[in-house]
């Protein structure tokens, strides 16, 4: 019975540590060591914000989306506004002003709101019984500078043609006028934008369009080319011509030379007060900011385009002299030339 029972506590003591052997061989199998708990921790966590930081990045750009929809068509709303509101002053009827509406709205010329619309013209252009349009639009976001925007031109049944240019502003200040203003029985269509310069005459853009009764050669749908203007300065003939204005030994005189035409005119205008005369004739002022103030006239039977330039004297571009006019007209292949200038005076000085 002893050794029986010596021999039970004997099996149940190897029974117990075997147990314990392989519940610790279980633990080491099954357990993850502290660091790399960490670690995964970690991951998991980076996992998570980086999820965050996308729907976050996702929800900001879909806000942005759904602020700039709610603000295009805001815009596009006033567009409509402001195109009614220019085709009443304009005189034009119902009817038509809802079809050149539905014509723009159908070219998203307004790009969905982002243009802002700026300038209308709806007439006859080209005088043949068919409706045409000019139309001028500007980016609508921020303060956008020179060149940010467009002057479309709806003739007939044409495709719409689009100008632009970075020299000029289409902020709204624009004047134009058409007429065959170089005899050939097409129109030209006269276009000047004011800019925001200061001084002399400020600043203004100047381009003319030849509108051709027959499509441009190698093109079947534009009948629109950009002409062009007389010039000292091939690179940018905006700058009108070259005048160098010259004060004379004299009281109240002066005298203008354009190198251009190779010629001198002499001319009236009030002196600084203060500024002492020269001996001979000095070298004081010039023209500014180039042509300004274009229209047609006629010269010798014929339509002309006449264009005016500022002039300055001894006391800077506010010291206005005079202001010389040319008479511009076209040759038969489309070049330029000026065929009379003349300074317009200050009638004061003149009734003196």
């Amino acid at each position: 019975m002893k050794k029986r029972v010596e021999k039970t506590i004997y099996i149940c003591m190897i029974l117990l540590c075997t147990g314990v052997i392989f519940g610790c061989a279980s633990n080491r199998n099954t357990a993850v060591p502290i660091g790399e708990s960490d670690t995964a921790q970690r991951l998991t966590q980076v996992d998570d914000q980086q999820t965050e930081k996308e729907n976050t990045s996702q929800e900001a750009e879909e806000r942005k989306s759904e602020e700039e929809y709610i603000s295009g068509q805001h815009q596009l709303s006033q567009n409509v506004e402001l195109f009614y509101e220019e085709v009443q002053k304009q005189e034009i009827d119902q009817q038509t002003a809802a079809d050149c509406l539905q014509i723009l709205l159908g070219d998203n010329i307004f790009r969905n709101g982002a243009m802002v619309l700026t300038g209308l013209r709806i007439d006859d252009i080209d005088n043949n019984g068919q409706t045409d349009m000019l139309v001028m639009v500007l980016d609508a976001k921020g303060k956008p500078f020179y060149g940010s925007g467009a002057l479309w031109f709806y003739m007939n049944e044409d495709a719409p043609y689009c100008f632009s240019d970075e020299e000029c502003s289409y902020y709204g200040w624009f004047d134009v006028f058409w007429d065959d203003i170089d005899n050939d029985e097409n129109t030209e269509i006269v276009f000047s934008a004011q800019g925001t310069g200061c001084g002399a005459v400020g600043d203004s853009y100047k381009a003319v369009f030849k509108y051709r009764n027959q499509p441009v050669e190698g093109s079947e749908t534009n009948r629109v080319e950009q002409m062009q203007l007389p010039s000292d300065d091939e690179s940018d003939y905006d700058c009108g011509l070259r005048v160098d204005v010259f004060q004379e030994p004299e009281i109240d005189r002066y005298s203008a030379f354009c190198p251009y035409l190779d010629d001198k005119i002499s001319f009236q205008a009030k002196n600084i007060e203060g500024w002492d005369l020269p001996d001979k004739a000095e070298l004081v002022g010039s023209n500014a900011r180039g042509y300004y103030n274009l229209r047609a006239v006629e010269y010798e039977g014929k339509k002309a385009l006449l264009a005016s330039e500022y002039l300055y004297g001894e006391g800077g571009t506010v010291d206005c002299v005079g202001t010389a006019q040319f008479l511009m007209m076209w040759m038969e292949d489309g070049t330029p030339e000026v065929v009379k200038w003349w300074i317009d005076e200050d009638k004061n000085i003149q009734d003196q």
